[in-house]
């Protein structure tokens, strides 16, 4: 029988991973680390950010976001990454998710480099 209680269910989906499944993620942020290892910082989480638009989950961008900003990306570098994804996604997919990006700029606006 396992050790949680349909309370667990309640939070979201990261946190009941790292308290049941802590492996699970440890494991996926390993192998994250070692990817693209011969770009920069800056650069490979600007990728990561397009990848993750792509899969138009609002949750993805809003942690990618502060690492890129975190990484010296400039808030046009981040719309650049975003604006690439079109022909995958659509303007219709941009257009439903660059909301989510400039509120998350705002939000970290503190951490911008603007040149």
């Amino acid at each position: 029988m396992e050790k949680y209680s349909f309370k667990d269910y309640d939070v979201d989906g990261l946190t009941f991973l790292m308290s049941n499944r802590k492996e699970v993620v440890k494991s996926y942020q390993k192998l994250i680390s070692t990817l693209g290892e011969h770009l920069d910082e800056k650069t490979r989480i600007l990728i990561t950010l397009a990848l993750q638009v792509t899969t138009q989950q609002p949750e993805a961008v809003k942690i990618v976001i502060p690492k890129a900003l975190k990484a010296g990306a400039s808030s046009d570098e981040i719309i650049d990454s975003v604006v690439l994804t079109t022909p995958i996604v659509g303007l219709t997919g941009i257009i439903k998710l660059l909301p989510k990006v400039l509120d998350e700029l705002k939000k970290h606006q503190d951490m911008l480099k603007e040149v």
